[in-house]
């Protein structure tokens, strides 16, 4: 066999693990090495327009990035508006305002595929 005929499957076993992993980490608590606004609570995130601000910025650009990897899995994305994920995240946060805005907008996004 040839490399470029190992590809394809090797791409697909990727893939498939990195499902199963997205769909164990739904109950499980998980250790994510956070990279910007994500990593605020949902408290810090409301304090303030720029946190607001800051914070809108981040959930959009990681909701784009688990809608890339949906796409690229053969996984359904999720059927929503862009200006009602914002709001969806805010009612996430005012369940539980400890939790982080990254931890919200994984909730959210995951109940918006439902």
């Amino acid at each position: 066999m040839t490399w470029w005929m190992i590809k394809p499957s090797l791409f697909a076993s990727i893939v498939f693990g990195a499902s199963i992993c997205v769909a164990s980490a739904q109950d499980a608590k998980v250790s994510v090495d956070m990279v910007g606004a994500g990593g605020m609570s949902c408290a810090h995130w409301r304090s303030t327009e720029e946190h607001l601000l800051e914070g809108t910025v981040w959930i959009h650009g990681f909701w784009t990035g688990l809608n890339y990897v949906a796409a690229a899995s053969g996984q359904t994305q999720p059927r929503i508006s862009v200006s009602s994920i914002i709001a969806e995240v805010e009612k996430t946060c005012a369940r539980k305002a400890s939790q982080t805005l990254a931890s919200a907008a994984w909730t959210t996004y995951l109940g918006a595929k439902r």
